[in-house]
């Protein structure tokens, strides 16, 4: 079975606790895959990568219009 982790600081990663849920076909209610449970660990890493990539990366040297325009 299909398993989907979590994009976090540029990698795809099981969640901190190994955990997974299953996800269902809305059609048939089977399940088709699994997906990384995330956590409050697996928010804590994301929001840092955020920050990190925010002050450091090239989207810090962006002004505020040229960012809208990307996202």
């Amino acid at each position: 079975m299909e398993q989907f982790k979590m994009y976090i600081d540029g990698d795809f990663v099981e969640a901190a606790s190994g955990e997974w849920f299953d996800s269902f076909d809305p059609f048939t209610g089977k399940v088709w895959s699994q997906v990384a449970a995330g956590g409050p660990a697996d928010v804590d890493r994301a929001v840092q990568a955020a920050h990190k990539a925010f002050t450091s990366g090239p989207w810090s040297e962006l002004t505020a219009s040229q960012r809208g325009m990307l996202v």
